[in-house]
């Protein structure tokens, strides 16, 4: 046990330690980016001053453009002005610049900085090794200007390499190995030391768009020649200009040594005395009363029944393990009691909604017996067919009723005993009686919820019916025949089917000849448009066919 409380000590101090080592090479990085901004502060101001000079020149140039004599006057009065600049130019769109401070034209079309600002119009230093025009080791200040949201051309300010180099002053013991100055681009625009070179010296992978160099920063990379620095950088302009300092890395600052190897072996030592302590400490009086209590509970999730009490603590388990056994306990008692009792709920709401299911039944029949008194009073033949169809439609309703009463979840119905009800009911009241006709029906079991089994029930009532109706003898047979389907597509999906043969009609039992209204294809749709579908007709000199394909719902068939 004295092992385990030593352990926990020796990792402490070997974090303290790596802790302590990281903060003196954060404050290192901290003083070396300071040491940075200072010594850029000169070099910074005179770029920030190119910048602000090349946008006021672009503003003030706007209204005299057109006018070369006086452009150039205004360019002219920048360098008179400004003496670190040798060369102030306004180039337009085509690449030529006939207004500038030396007064003459100038094509910069295969410079580098017009082709720049082609592809993309925005603020932007370069450098090179000899300008066109002054001859000299330059760096070159860009601006565009705009009038209105419309390009006009661009700013440049050239400022020889020599004015803007200073020899800048580092404090402390160390010495930077070189400060360069680069675009966005990664172009070196200046550098503390050989200009040749200075790329190599910079990190050998680099982002400039990354956080790195979008704020001031020191971090630790290698350079293009392998070896390991520390850079730090100072956005000049952000996203334009950038100043990296380049530090050699300290070999007393390294984490390798001493201290490392040292402070492995303690815990390392204590770790192998402690395995022993650890396995009879730990699991005898821990991960073996655990076990058991994780089997009690895998007990209960997968049978939901009261689990044996005590069993921890007649192991003699610690007492904190034997309370938490006598929580699990209590909160098993009354899950159980809980869940019998939302059961019994279930159950009497089951109960309460087949009741309600039952007199809707009840009503509708009565409805149904109500309307037929009507029919045997009326004398129009009409009459009688309309109240015959309405009688039709309440009794598919009272069956839909009757199944979800007679069901054993009330989730979902099944539509082959549903529709066999109502067919044999539709049949019995529509088909004529002077006639006889071969009727075939082939229903498979098929899985409806009750807001898909309504509209169902309800179209097959009118479909059969309008089927009946307009049905008729067809040449070579001596009835007519009706052909009604149910199929289960198998792919989430059901397909309901009503075809009738044409040819001589035979006239119902209320009417001579068939008269639509057109309620009943109104009727037809309107279901339809409940289930999610439309109704396809297929018809042909002998035949009439409208189907429906209907979509089951996964959770319920699936």
């Amino acid at each position: 046990m004295l092992s385990i409380a030593l352990l926990p000590i020796g990792l402490i101090s070997l974090y303290q330690t790596r802790s302590v080592v990281e903060k003196a090479e954060a404050l290192t990085r901290s003083a070396y980016l300071g040491q940075t901004v200072t010594a850029t502060e000169r070099q910074s101001d005179l770029i920030h001053e190119g910048f602000a000079s090349a946008r006021v020149l672009g503003g003030a140039l706007i209204p005299v453009r057109e006018d070369i004599t006086a452009c150039s006057a205004l360019m002219r009065g920048f360098i008179r002005s400004h003496p670190a600049f040798t060369l102030a130019t306004f180039t337009e769109p085509s690449g030529i610049s006939r207004c500038n401070s030396r007064d003459v034209p100038i094509d910069l079309r295969a410079s580098d900085t017009f082709k720049d600002f082609q592809d993309d119009p925005r603020p932007l230093m370069n450098a090179t090794d000899r300008g066109r025009v002054t001859l000299q080791s330059i760096m070159i200040i860009g601006q565009p200007v705009f009038e209105g949201g419309r390009y006009l051309g661009f700013v440049t300010l050239s400022l020889p390499r020599a004015n803007a180099r200073f020899e800048p002053e580092f404090s402390g013991l160390t010495q930077p190995t070189d400060l360069v100055t680069i675009n966005d681009r990664g172009h070196v625009l200046t550098s503390m030391g050989d200009l040749t070179t200075a790329a190599d010296r910079l990190p050998a992978f680099r982002d400039l768009n990354s956080q790195l160099y979008r704020q001031f920063n020191s971090f630790r990379a290698v350079d293009k020649t392998g070896e390991p620095r520390i850079y730090s950088v100072t956005p000049i302009v952000p996203g334009v200009v950038f100043a990296v300092s380049v530090w050699p890395i300290d070999v007393t600052t390294s984490e390798d040594g001493l201290i490392s190897r040292s402070a492995m072996a303690f815990p390392l030592l204590m770790w192998m005395v402690s395995l022993i302590v650890a396995y009879f400490a730990v699991h005898r009086l821990v991960i073996r009363h655990i076990r058991l209590l994780r089997q009690k509970m895998r007990r209960f999730g997968a049978t939901y029944s009261h689990q044996e009490p005590g069993i921890l603590n007649a192991g003699r388990a610690p007492m904190e393990l034997v309370q938490m056994e006598e929580t699990f306990d209590r909160m098993v008692e009354r899950i159980t009691r809980d869940t019998a009792e939302l059961e019994n709920n279930l159950h009497e709401k089951n109960v309460l909604l087949k009741e309600v299911h039952h007199r809707v039944k009840n009503n509708l029949q009565l409805i149904a017996s109500i309307i037929n008194m009507e029919i045997r009073k009326s004398k129009a033949p009409e009459t009688r067919g309309t109240l015959r169809r309405v009688q039709d439609r309440v009794l598919g309703l009272a069956t839909v009723h009757s199944n979800l009463y007679h069901t054993a979840r009330l989730a979902n119905l099944r539509a082959d005993g549903l529709l066999e009800d109502i067919l044999d009911q539709v049949l019995k009241s529509a088909l004529p009686n002077r006639s006889e006709a071969d009727i075939e029906i082939e229903i498979e079991e098929v899985i409806l919820s009750p807001d898909q089994a309504v509209p169902l029930s309800l179209l097959a009532t009118e479909t059969v019916t309008n089927a009946i109706k307009y049905f008729g003898r067809p040449e070579g047979r001596n009835k007519p025949w009706i052909q009604i389907r149910l199929i289960n597509t198998g792919e989430g999906s059901c397909r309901f089917a009503v075809a009738n043969s044409k040819g001589e009609r035979i006239s119902s039992r209320d009417e001579d000849e068939p008269t639509g209204s057109g309620l009943g294809q109104q009727l037809i749709e309107a279901f339809a448009s409940q289930l999610g579908t439309r109704p396809e007709v297929t018809e042909d000199e002998t035949s009439y066919e409208l189907s429906i394909e209907v979509q089951l719902s996964r959770a319920r068939n699936g």
